[in-house]
C-alpha cells in the first residue's frame, strides 16, 4: 500500500509529507531530526527543499522497484537526518582547517551533499549489471538525468562493493542510489562498525591498515555478479 501522509516533525516550518510502503513511513527517520543546529538559515533550506521532494521522487523509485522485481529497502533513511548532515560538515570543516584551506559556508557544504535524499535497491547478486542498466533506462524514461555512475567493483583497491548512482530529479533535487545485493549489504553490516573506527582522525595508520584489510578482505570472498566489470564509470556535469 503506497499513500501520502503527513508526519509529525519538530521542524515547524516544513512537514514531512512521506509514503507509507508495507508499514514503511518514507523518511520516518528525520521526522524528529530534521534540524541541522548551530547552522545559518540557508542551510537548512536546502535541506527543506529535499525534504519537500523527497515523497514524489519516492513514488517514482517504488515505481521502479515494482516494474523491475527488485525492492527499496531501507526507505526510512531515504531522508539524511540533521544530525548525520551535521557531522558531515564539522568532517568536511576540520578536513579543509587540517589541509590549510578556508573552510566553506555550511550552507555550501549542504549543496553539495547528493544523498540528502538516498535510496537502497536491493537485487539478485548475479543480476546487479542488468538491473543497473534497467534502472538507468526507467529513471530515464520517467524524466530523470544520470550523471554518475559508481561502480565499487572497478576500485580493485577499495574497501565496498556496490553500484552508486547519481541522479538528478526533474524538480533539480539530487540523489543517490546504491544498489545491493544480500550478499553486499550483509557485509555492509558486518563491516560498518570497522569502518566508522577507520574514518576517525584519532585511528593510528598502522590500525587503519588493518581494518582496511578486514574490511576488504570480507568482500573479496563474495562472488562476482555477472558482467559487473562491463559496467563502467561515468561522470557528468549538473
Amino acid at each position: 500500500m503506497k499513500e501520502l501522509i503527513y508526519s509529525k516533525t519538530n521542524n515547524l516550518s516544513m512537514p514531512l509529507c512521506n509514503i507509507v510502503d508495507k508499514g514503511v513511513v518514507s523518511g520516518s527517520a528525520a521526522a524528529q531530526d530534521n534540524v541541522i543546529a548551530g547552522c545559518q538559515p540557508r542551510a537548512q533550506m536546502i535541506y527543506n527543499m529535499a525534504i519537500a521532494k523527497e515523497p514524489y521522487i519516492t513514488k517514482d523509485m517504488l515505481d521502479i522497484a515494482n516494474k523491475l522485481d527488485t525492492t527499496m529497502v531501507g526507505l526510512e533513511y531515504s531522508i539524511k537526518t540533521a544530525s548525520s548532515i551535521k557531522k558531515k560538515i564539522e568532517r568536511l570543516t576540520n578536513a579543509a582547517l587540517l589541509s590549510g584551506e578556508a573552510p566553506k559556508q555550511d550552507y555550501a557544504y549542504v549543496a553539495e551533499l547528493g544523498d540528502l535524499i538516498r535510496y537502497t535497491e536491493l537485487v539478485q547478486h548475479d543480476e546487479m549489471t542488468d538491473k543497473v542498466l534497467k534502472t538507468v533506462l526507467l529513471l530515464e524514461e520517467k524524466g530523470y538525468i544520470l550523471y554518475e555512475i559508481d561502480n565499487k567493483y572497478l576500485n580493485h583497491k577499495g574497501r565496498y562493493k556496490s553500484v552508486h548512482l547519481n541522479v538528478l530529479s526533474p524538480s533539480g533535487q539530487t540523489f543517490e542510489i546504491q544498489i545491493h545485493s544480500r550478499e553486499t549489504l550483509k557485509a555492509y553490516h558486518v563491516t560498518h562498525k570497522l569502518y566508522e573506527e577507520w574514518r576517525k582522525p584519532e585511528t593510528s595508520i598502522a590500525r587503519k591498515a588493518v581494518l582496511h584489510a578486514i574490511i576488504r578482505n570480507t568482500y573479496d570472498k563474495l562472488p562476482l555478479p555477472t558482467g559487473i566489470y562491463q559496467l563502467k564509470n561515468y561522470k557528468r556535469a549538473i
